[in-house]
């Protein structure tokens, strides 16, 4: 059977066909799969460029917002003068070129103070007022949208809440121009022909790095609008520019304020790497495929060639080596020949030119490779920067990121308070290298005239770039050419630290032993870095400052709760025999002095009252009060505060009115500090209504909430008093006589319990001559069960007090006699001290039942004595009793760890002195 006959034209087409497609296969594949690597990568480039913008863009809105937090924390705005903040406001405006004004506003969105008002004018109301209404209502900084003000300027504002003592003062507020915003993007040296815009958290330009005045304020772009609507705070696509040309964009939103940060590249740039290598693959395929089917065709008509020669020759050319002339006297034969000649010059030509294509490819890759790491290098700056605000750790942390990155070395000089250059930091990565040549620096003298020195660049405020003439030792300072030896010294860039318009110092770069040279872009690098340290370093000292400032108020707080402390020590010392001897005198019946001694009580009393209030403002600005929460009748609490009131009440005409339900009202509270509260309401109604006036006490409730309301129909309050009604130190109008007294602390005192029990307080008044009216509200709690109470066994107090032996230790000479006759009139058998040496010695022949010890005594103090005698097995049982002006929480706890039973504050009623004494001397031993 014969085999079908196959043309050689035929056979040949076809082995070109199946050589060639394959190959044209694989290379579009490999074509396709290069493309998409260069998209993928120029997304990722283009993302991490627009985090970069981001970051950069989110320190200049956290520096503003810096700076305001300086400010909020101003002793002008504290003190509640805003108008005497506004010159600091200046001064700080002077200092910052691209800030608009700065204004306070109460929380109510009133304008109090505005720095381009003039003095008398009213101030221009708020614009981007829901910015505001956020700040108000999140109590944190918030930065706003852009807008125009009064004179169609644009600017946008940054808002921080100013704070005092948890409550919400002001908003303090800094409109900064968009111009700060499009500084920041020209400084990131994008290329001219990509564009980057920052949108505001409403979506409208802030800045633009082409055509930015046209566009300000304006919506993105349909496109980019789209893109921005992903839920996600980052994303790519393609969209059209302001100009309509197709970009590739990359977004980036920020977390804080909601800011957007777009980067447009143009697709022309992206797509022309992929067309160059389409058109040199493709072009060449197609022609190798052409010139290897004409080959096909030429061999096709050659039949007296010898197959070997060709065959050697087609080998040859697959093989990469040129192939053999082939010399044949047939033009067919011929033709294949030199067309395989042909194939293998254009297979190099092709092959060259793909080297071409791949170099140049890796060198595009190599710099975008390269910015990426500067943007990184910056974007790692500003989040290490922003992480510490102590000024060695901002500069190591500089020059950690510069060497081995970018330098070999860093110096870093600072001027000191006397504006001298002082050498703070010389890094390297081998520690040892670096003390060594910052021992050398230190040799070399701060010389502002040598050019290129830091105290050169200091001075001049000017950058300088030194390129090392390593052929010839030229330098004639031999400490300066011991440290160049030393280092290996080829380049030094050095640049001036300046912050806000006031230089700091100089930061150098050195090359060394690597080798390396600066380059352009290694010193917009450094100096980028070099500007970011300056802010951070600037920062420090302001936050150095304001620390500064607060430790000083922390001071004065101090030196104050200390001086009111000793000041209650010092007054109620004097206070304790008063009382003591009132008492005596009134047990004397003595009806010729009745009169003089009511007078004595009543301002003994009131000055008592005065000393406990000073003391409980302390205490309640310390925050040491503490309550003994448990649930009590709010019936037992207003018949408290009536007792506790009655020596004001006894001599008014007309008594309290009282309306008060027969059910027990219960509520979680402290007995005492409720009563304190009633007792407060009731004694200011009474100093401020005449005694024939109406007061009158009410209980009520809705089953949630006890309502207490005290109401007068004294002199009542301006309507500019109520809202400070409750401040420290603050009252109404007195007359001259000040019949009314007081500190104005009660109803201070009063806001503080009442919102320590859950409840609030709250005062109203029709205006002066209309009386007052304060409400106290409490939530209420269920009834407790009532426990069986076992029955109590009382021995006779006054058989046991008969018994008993008193040791009385105290230096004030008038207060232990006057104590001592009360207590011998009262049946103890007593002794008195006035120091711990004459105490050991009456005990040597006396040992005391109970001892009444003062703590502030000279030489060893009440506590050492008490554990002394604790620890001696003669006293061991002896009951202890502090008897002391200091009457702090924490004068409390000292007196029970040294082994006191009951510590009482001077000066004590003698009543409940008496009452305590019977308890504990009936109390079994």
């Amino acid at each position: 059977m014969m085999r079908r006959q196959i043309p050689l034209r035929r056979r040949l087409f076809l082995l070109v066909a199946a050589g060639i497609v394959p190959l044209a296969l694989s290379a579009g594949f490999g074509l396709l799969a290069l493309v998409t690597q260069q998209r993928n990568e120029m997304r990722t480039a283009a993302l991490d460029i627009a985090r970069a913008l981001s970051t950069a863009v989110d320190s200049e809105l956290r520096r503003a917002a810096a700076v305001l937090d300086v400010l909020a924390t101003s002793t002008e705005l504290d003190a509640g003068d805003p108008k005497a903040f506004l010159p600091r406001a200046q001064r700080v405006l002077a200092s910052q070129p691209d800030w608009r004004l700065i204004m306070v506003a109460d929380p109510l969105g009133e304008v109090l103070a505005h720095t381009a008002t003039s003095l008398g004018a009213k101030p221009p109301p708020i614009v981007d007022r829901q910015s505001f209404v956020t700040a108000v209502r999140t109590q944190k900084s918030v930065v706003g949208h852009v807008a125009k003000g009064p004179k169609g300027d644009f600017a946008f504002a940054v808002r921080t809440p100013v704070m005092h003592n948890g409550q919400l003062l002001y908003v303090l507020t800094g409109a900064l121009r968009p111009k700060v915003i499009l500084d920041v993007i020209q400084r990131q040296h994008v290329p001219s022909g990509w564009v980057v815009a920052v949108l505001d958290s409403g979506g409208n330009r802030v800045a633009r790095s082409r055509a930015n005045d046209e566009s300000m304020g304006q919506p993105p772009t349909p496109s980019l609008r789209e893109l921005l609507l992903s839920k996600a705070d980052e994303d790519t696509g393609i969209t059209l520019s302001l100009e309509g040309d197709p970009v590739y964009t990359a977004f980036h939103r920020l977390p804080d304020s909601r800011w957007t940060v777009a980067i447009g590249i143009p697709t022309a740039e992206l797509e022309a790497g992929a067309w160059k290598s389409l058109l040199a693959y493709g072009g060449g395929i197609v022609l190798s495929f052409l010139l290897a089917t004409l080959a096909a065709l030429a061999v096709a008509r050659s039949i007296n060639r010898p197959i070997g020669e060709l065959r050697e020759a087609a080998l040859a050319l697959g093989s990469g080596t040129p192939p053999p002339a082939v010399v044949s006297d047939i033009q067919e034969v011929q033709a294949v020949a030199d067309a395989l000649l042909t194939a293998a010059s254009q297979r190099s030509t092709n092959e060259t030119e793909r080297e071409s294509l791949l170099d140049a490819e890796r060198r595009s890759r190599a710099a975008v490779e390269a910015a990426r790491r500067r943007l990184e290098l910056l974007a790692t700056a500003g989040s290490v920067l922003s992480r510490s605000l102590e000024p060695h750790a901002t500069l190591e942390a500089i020059a950690s990121i510069m060497v081995p990155s970018v330098a070999d070395w860093c110096r870093v000089d600072l001027l000191d308070s006397e504006g001298q250059l002082q050498q703070v930091l010389m890094h390297h990565v081998d520690p040892e290298r670096a003390r060594q040549g910052a021992e050398m620096l230190r040799r070399l003298p701060a010389r502002s005239e040598l050019r290129g020195s830091p105290a050169w660049s200091a001075a001049e405020g000017k950058p300088h770039r030194w390129q090392v003439d390593t052929s010839a030792h030229s330098l004639r300072d031999p400490a300066l050419q011991e440290f160049v030896d030393f280092i290996g010294l080829r380049v030094s860039y050095v640049v001036p630290l300046i912050a806000r318009g006031r230089t700091l110092g100089a930061l150098a770069a050195l090359q060394g032993e690597s080798g390396r040279d600066l380059t352009d872009d290694d010193c917009a690098l450094i100096a980028q870095l070099a500007q970011r340290a300056a802010l951070a370093l600037d920062n420090a000292r302001l936050y150095a400052e304001a620390g500064s400032t607060r430790k000083q108020a922390e001071m004065a707080n101090r030196t104050k709760d200390e001086f009111l402390a000793m000041l209650g020590h010092e007054l109620r010392n004097p206070l304790a025999p008063i009382v003591t001897s009132l008492h005596l005198m009134n047990r004397r019946n003595d009806d010729g002095s009745a009169r003089e001694r009511g007078i004595i009580g009543r301002q003994v009393a009131h000055l008592m009252r005065l000393v406990d209030d000073l003391l409980d403002v302390s205490r309640i600005t310390q925050g040491k009060i503490q309550l003994q929460l448990s649930p009590i009748d709010l019936n037992a609490v207003v018949a408290r505060a009536i007792e506790m009131t009655h020596p004001v009440f006894e001599k008014r005409i007309r008594p309290v009115e009282m309306q008060i339900p027969d059910e027990p009202l219960f509520v979680m509270g402290d007995e005492v500090r409720l009563a304190q509260v009633l007792s407060n309401l009731l004694t200011n109604a009474a100093k401020f209504t005449p005694g024939s006036g109406r007061i009158a006490l009410t209980l009520t409730h809705d089953n949630v909430e006890a309502t207490l309301v005290v109401e007068d129909s004294g002199s009542g309050m301006a309507p500019t008093l109520l809202p400070h009604v409750f401040d420290l130190f603050t009252q109404g109008q007195q007359s001259i006589d000040r019949h009314a007294g007081g500190l104005g602390l009660g109803l201070a005192i009063v806001r503080t319990l009442v919102k320590m029990h859950g409840g609030t307080v709250t005062a109203e008044s029709e205006g002066l001559g209309f009386g007052s009216r304060f409400t106290v509200r409490l939530p209420l709690v269920e009834r407790p069960e009532v426990s069986a109470l076992a029955p109590s066994t009382i021995s006779s107090a006054l058989d046991a007090r008969r018994r008993s032996r008193v040791l009385l230790v105290d230096d004030n000479g008038d207060a232990a006699s006057t104590l001592a006759e009360l207590l011998e009139v009262e049946g103890y058998d007593t002794r008195v001290c006035g120091d711990a040496p004459a105490a050991f010695r009456v005990l040597e022949t006396f040992t005391p039942d109970l001892a009444l010890l003062d703590i502030g005594l000279p030489g060893m103090d009440g506590h050492e004595l008490a554990r002394k005698l604790k620890a001696s097995p003669r006293t061991a049982h002896t009951t202890l009793i502090a008897l002391t002006g200091y009457g702090s929480s924490r004068d409390r706890d000292l007196a029970l760890a040294a082994g006191f039973t009951d510590h009482l504050v001077k000066p004590v009623d003698p009543e409940k002195l008496l009452k305590l004494l019977g308890r504990l001397s009936a109390r079994p031993a």
